[in-house]
């Protein structure tokens, strides 16, 4: 733990207790080394966070009096590659750009609080999809023109 962390007062996690954990004047068990209490846990130092944030939402989970979580909404690019997947069924054009947004939407939200993953896979999808049938569509009429 950094001195830049904060520490409850009068408490040093450097350093084992001391005192055991029973109540004062209650007989301390020999040989249990935490007078009967549970060992703490290896898995958890005092230096641990309870969860994991990325320094862009530190201010926003851990700046009010308690511990907020923040507010579940969906990510902008993940909506707007859905968005122009749907679109993407009548022009052809759009599935294009559905799929570069719907990778940057995946790549935004690895590292992000926000929700809308699952947007982005759908409309990374249509665009795939729709990009091979209108494909499919223009290699058709190209071989039907050279035939008539």
């Amino acid at each position: 733990m950094d001195d830049g962390q904060w520490r409850a007062p009068g408490r040093d996690d450097r350093a084992p207790r001391a005192e055991p954990y029973a109540p004062a004047g209650a007989p301390v068990p020999v040989g249990e080394p935490y007078g009967g209490a549970p060992a703490p846990s290896p898995y958890v130092t005092p230096s641990s966070s309870a969860f994991g944030t990325s320094e862009r939402h530190r201010e926003r989970v851990l700046g009010g009096a308690g511990y907020d979580s923040p507010a579940y909404r969906n990510d902008r690019v993940a909506v707007t590659t859905m968005v122009f997947g749907v679109l993407g069924v009548v022009v052809p054009g759009l599935c294009l750009v559905a799929i570069a947004f719907g990778h940057l939407g995946l790549h935004r939200l690895r590292t992000s609080y926000e929700g809308g993953r699952g947007l982005a896979v759908a409309g990374l999808a249509l665009g795939y999809a729709m990009t091979a049938v209108w494909t499919g569509l223009f290699l058709l009429f190209l071989s039907a023109r050279t035939l008539i």
